[in-house]
This record gives C-alpha cells, structure tokens and sequence, in this order.
C-alpha cells in the first residue's frame, strides 16, 4: 500500500480559506458528525495508507488546509527538523499562552504554498493550552523545532502564512520536491540560490 501523501487533499495555494481565521470547535461541534469526519481526514491524511501508522508522512497539519475552517491542529511533538518523527498528537482549539523573548531562524516549507520555502524568526520556547481528543483541557511547553510547529499551524488558523514573517525577499527560496532533502538536510537552506520573488509568490497567491 503506498505511503505517500496525498497532496490531492490539500487545497489549492489560492484559496480563500488559508486566509481565513478559523472557527473554533464548540461543545456541540466537538460532538458532531462533523468534527469526527474532520479529525478522521486529519489522521488520513497524516498517515496515508501506511500498514504501520507509526511514521506520519508530516510533521504539522491545521484543519484549513484541508478545507475544513475549525480550529484543529495535528503537531509531530517528536520531530527535529531533520527527518525525525514519531508522536504525532492531535490539539483542539490551541492558543499559546507564553513565549520567550529568544528567537531562532529555520527553513520552513508548507504544502500549502507550492514550492515556496523561507527562513522565519520562530520564538524558542512556547506555552501551549488546547483542548485533547477527549475534549481534556491541556496545557504544555515546548521548545526548537516542536515549538516552530506550533506556531506555524497556530498561525494557519489565524489565516497566517509563514511568508508573512518574511520581510527580507533574499530569505524567500523555491525548493522543487526533489530538492527538499538537500535544502533540509545539509543545511542549503542558509544559503540557498534559488529565490522566489515577490511577485511570483503573490503570482500564486493571487493568478488571474
């Protein structure tokens, strides 16, 4: 059975709903039909069609790239940003609550932005409160890459990108998907040739 992600499922960089701020999931939505579709897509998607669901196929998803505008998130807090993965969980309604005042630039990527990746200033170390599957109230605190997680899919549920925070168009890069494991893995994305301007980025964002 294939282990590849379905990008099908994704929505197109263009659309409305990424700039969108998310609902929040209520008693009775939690309850719904709706919301059980909504967070089984959510796992689907994660997972594939894996015999061994114990290596998600990504490291953070938020229900709006999906199309569905509620405020479910799924973070990998095992990942490192260098391929390892493994406690993908499951956050309803996650706000962060505290942040260090250190910050930390990293290449960020998104299947919600085609091939544009870029360096953002992440803050190291978040406070977290959300709700878990069973609808317990959670709070937690994590740090580097987890926490990098966090706030890029929190972001998308306030209808953010992470090319927001790019001001400087030299740390805007285009990674093709054969490139990505150079651009992570060996460190390329500090110094990566190929730029996106721009207005290529706003070309996907808004064609005509």
């Amino acid at each position: 059975m294939s282990s590849t992600l379905n990008r099908a499922a994704f929505v197109p960089p263009d659309s409305p709903i990424l700039l969108q701020v998310a609902e929040p999931v209520t008693p009775q939505y939690m309850v719904s039909s709706s919301c059980a579709f909504a967070i089984k897509s959510l796992w689907r998607i994660a997972f594939g069609e894996q015999k061994i669901i114990s290596k998600p196929l990504l490291v953070g998803l938020a229900a709006p790239q999906v199309g569905i505008s509620r405020r479910i998130i799924l973070v990998d807090v095992a990942a490192d940003g260098k391929g390892k993965v493994g406690d993908l969980r499951l956050y309803i309604n996650p706000e962060i609550i505290s942040t260090s005042p250190e910050k930390s630039e990293w290449y960020e990527g998104c299947f919600s932005t085609s091939c544009v990746c870029g360096i953002v200033a992440r803050h190291d170390r978040i406070k977290i409160r959300a709700l878990d599957i069973n609808g317990n109230l959670i709070e937690e605190e994590h740090s580097g890459y987890t926490a990098r997680i966090f706030q890029h899919e929190i972001d998308h549920l306030d209808g953010k990108e992470f090319t927001v925070h790019i001001t400087d168009d030299e740390k805007l890069h285009w990674v093709e998907p054969d490139q990505f494991p150079l651009y992570r893995n060996q460190g390329a994305w500090r110094n990566w040739p190929y730029k996106c301007t721009r207005a290529r980025w706003m070309a996907i964002k808004n064609p005509k």
